[in-house]
């Protein structure tokens, strides 16, 4: 079968089964180009990246910035193995604590990683109960002697929320802007206001600035999901780091890949894949080895289409639908393939 990319097939009448069966084409290729980062569990994935204390004191330090960061050394922090999610947001956040030495005195860091696409409105709400049930632990478990000793204090706790949505966060970050008449009773209400770090509103520039393997796993999240070239430009985009990361931190980041965007299934040889571009000395050859790779995943993705689709037309009994439904699949693909920006000369590579 012959398709000529700038004819177009005019194929007013098909079945509708067909077109249906043979759109499978576009899918089984968008499956493999592409993963919604938004569908896959960022919050796990943060968590054990950010678990790892040199990660945890790089982001504190770059994308926190506040004044007390700045003296912070690896040795003052300590990572808390306890979570206060509470039941309802099991399936979709994950917690993160910190124990901070300051000048003798400790603070607890308290991070929710709201990985999810929309804005929780509730989130003042939501901290204070993790907070309360985080210093309720603390007190239960000091010795009741020294806790009701007049000099005693509990430690300070800062909320850090880390999101990744593609909304504008706009929840209040203010305690007390979350209840009523708030500005009648001034300093006689509970307050507080988180931290917040926005990672789609996050600068490219200022993430680029520094080459640490939390700054490429952020510029990667940046990268729009909703593209049909998604994972081209993904890993084109990883490129940058290539002589930055090490290959302990190499592993780290194909273990990060593997468990969000692939879920555990990566693209057959892909692995091996990211470790030999990492490896090459120039940019250009680089890109040459991802457009190849691009090439192969493609042309893999339309002939799984294409058994599909004459299968299901086996099982209808109607070959001149398989012939229709093939033809439009692929030219549907095509017109898919253009809107993504490849030009006419890499999709005939692609079919013929």
């Amino acid at each position: 079968m012959t398709v000529y990319v700038g004819d177009g097939l005019a194929r007013p009448e098909f079945d509708k089964q067909f077109d249906i069966a043979l759109e499978i084409c576009y899918t089984i290729q968008k499956e493999v180009i592409k993963i919604s980062a938004h569908e896959q569990k960022h919050d796990e994935g943060y968590k054990s990246l950010l678990s790892k204390k040199e990660n945890f004191l790089h982001f504190l330090k770059k994308y926190i910035a506040a004044p007390w960061t700045a003296d912070i050394s690896i040795d003052d922090i300590e990572k808390i193995d306890k979570s206060f999610i509470t039941r309802e947001y099991r399936k979709t956040d994950s917690d993160l604590i910190y124990k901070l030495n300051m000048n003798g005195s400790e603070v607890y860091l308290y991070v929710l990683l709201e990985m999810q696409s929309t804005v929780d409105f509730t989130m003042p709400f939501r901290l204070l109960r993790y907070m309360v049930e985080l210093l309720t632990d603390i007190f239960k478990n000091t010795d009741k002697n020294i806790r009701e000793r007049k000099s005693f204090k509990l430690p300070a706790i800062v909320p850090i929320v880390m999101y990744n949505g593609a909304d504008n966060w706009t929840a209040v970050r203010n305690y007390r802007e979350y209840t009523h008449s708030h500005e009648i009773f001034g300093d006689s209400i509970v307050d507080f206001r988180y931290l917040l770090f926005d990672l789609n509103r996050a600068d490219d520039e200022t993430i680029a600035s520094t080459r640490k393997l939390l700054d490429a796993v952020f510029s990667l999240d940046k990268v729009n999901s909703d593209v049909d070239d998604y994972i081209f430009q993904a890993l084109n985009q990883l490129s940058k780091w290539k002589h930055s990361l090490g290959d302990d931190e190499i592993n780290e980041l194909w273990g990060w890949l593997e468990y969000i965007y692939f879920k555990g299934k990566p693209p057959q040889n892909l692995e091996g894949f990211i470790k030999q571009i990492f490896k090459k000395d120039e940019v250009s050859g680089m890109t040459h080895s991802l457009e190849r790779w691009r090439d192969k995943q493609t042309n893999i993705g339309i002939q799984i289409g294409l058994e599909r689709g004459m299968e299901k037309g086996r099982q209808e009994g109607r070959q001149e639908g398989i012939q229709e439904g093939m033809e439009k699949g692929i030219q549907e693909t095509i017109e898919r393939f253009r809107r993504g920006g490849m030009s006419d000369e890499e999709i005939n590579k692609f079919l013929h």
